[in-house]
């Protein structure tokens, strides 16, 4: 997502990269518990940031677990 939004070809902002990678996947493959954050929904989530040129991933949650 950063990457998407990053790059200069187009015009998604990083919300709208996020939707792109995560959401409008999910929907595709008709993944109804997964893609957004909300109650009910599977809770695979992805804590990063951006340190200069790099993405760094801090924590990573599994099913509302923290494996990472």
């Amino acid at each position: 997502a950063f990457r998407v939004a990053d790059n200069e070809a187009n015009t998604f902002t990083l919300p709208q990269a996020m939707r792109l990678v995560t959401r409008n996947p999910a929907r595709a493959l008709n993944l109804d518990d997964r893609g957004i954050i909300a109650e009910g929904r599977r809770a695979d989530l992805v804590l990063a940031h951006r340190k200069g040129d790099h993405i760094h991933i801090d924590h990573v949650w599994r099913q509302g677990k923290r494996v990472f």
